[in-house]
């Protein structure tokens, strides 16, 4: 009787395999970024990008487009133009044009979600202008998705923008008492760069963080674990550049007669990169650390204020509170005690050492 069970189980097995959906690599189209952008009222556009290999090593992209309500039904559409399947297992990047963000995206984010052969790693990044403009453009050695999957993410790890994906903007999108940011490109003569982050308002763009702030906007909301900020020396005309190499956020909560105060303390070890007066010394390395939380507390303390007026909470000031609080009323925090709520941000430096100097 074993034999036999045996025989059957083994034949059973080849009948399941049979099952299995295949796709052999070079018989199918496998995107690497997708664009959407609003057209008209409702509709949307999609832009999908293929990087097609060569044989002699090269890589080109191949391009197609689609227009419908659905992102679904976009690729579904796009299909059409195809002469192999479209699949997504290895997209890397999906970008929103800036009028589509100010509609909302968290239909087109959902459907993301929901697809199973899309990992959470996923890159979102909005853009100023067309999306389908930007991805036009042959970027780099290894493909124009490929190309701008690094620049998102060197800049997310050693650089200002802070870290973000498709799995910390939903996480933000859902908790209560914390709105997403997702960094905004912008496409160049020759290629795209970053100028800035966006913070939404729940799925919807609301306001632009510029470069020149993005040090200060990342120290609130992420930690770096690298950076770079030049400062002008008081009275001097003289600059120093300090590179951060660690800095932390601490919340202090209290509640008095139902009212809340935040103390938000910043912590920064860093490092003198670059000096264009004489040697550092002690004194001066003090004045450094000074300047720097002065800088820290006076452009945070900027941003708090222009969040509480646009009822925007990037930080996650609403979830530290009610981490805090029993029987916290959401409801009431949101229409009346955030944009009038005291915040108070302290900043401790310390300049570990005086790198290069001259």
């Amino acid at each position: 009787m074993l034999p036999r069970n045996i025989i059957w189980v083994i034949t059973i097995c080849l009948f399941l395999t049979g099952c299995l959906e295949k796709e052999i690599v070079d018989d199918i189209n496998i995107e690497s970024v997708e664009g959407f952008d609003l057209i008209g009222e409702n509709e949307v556009e999609g832009t999908f990008v293929i990087p097609v290999y060569k044989a002699d090593q090269t890589i080109e992209n191949e391009r197609f487009t689609a227009i419908s309500r659905l992102n679904k039904d976009i690729l579904r559409n796009a299909q059409k133009e195809s002469s192999a399947p479209i699949v997504n297992g290895s997209l890397e990047l999906v970008l929103f044009n800036k009028a589509l963000a100010e509609k909302g995206v968290i239909q087109l984010v959902d459907g993301l979600q929901r697809d199973a052969s899309i990992g959470t790693g996923l890159y979102l990044a909005i853009v100023e202008g067309d999306t389908k403009e930007l991805l036009q453009q042959d970027l780099g050695t290894r493909g124009t998705g490929d190309h701008l999957y690094n620049l998102l993410k060197h800049n997310i790890d050693l650089r200002d923008v802070p870290k973000t994906n498709l799995h910390i903007f939903l996480s933000d999108y859902y908790q209560k008492g914390k709105d997403p940011n997702l960094p905004i490109l912008k496409k160049t003569e020759r290629s795209a760069e970053i100028v800035g982050a966006a913070v939404m308002k729940e799925d919807k763009f609301e306001m632009t963080i510029p470069n020149e702030k993005l040090f200060y906007f990342k120290t609130l909301v992420d930690k770096h674990a690298d950076g770079t900020v030049s400062l002008k020396v008081k009275d001097k005309d003289e600059f120093v550049s300090i590179k951060s190499i660690k800095t932390d956020r601490e919340f202090k909560v209290e509640w008095k007669d139902d009212i809340p105060s935040i103390i938000m303390r910043v912590n920064v070890d860093g490092a003198v990169r670059e000096y264009t007066g004489n040697k550092v010394t002690s004194k001066e390395l003090k004045e450094f650390q000074k300047l720097f939380e002065e800088k820290i507390i006076s452009e945070s303390d900027s941003m708090i204020k222009e969040f509480q007026e646009k009822g925007v909470d990037p930080i996650g000031l609403g979830y530290v509170a009610k981490s805090h609080k029993r029987g916290f009323d959401y409801k009431k925090w949101k229409d009346e005690t955030y944009s009038n709520l005291k915040v108070r941000v302290e900043a401790e430096v310390r300049l570990i050492s005086t790198g290069i100097t001259e």
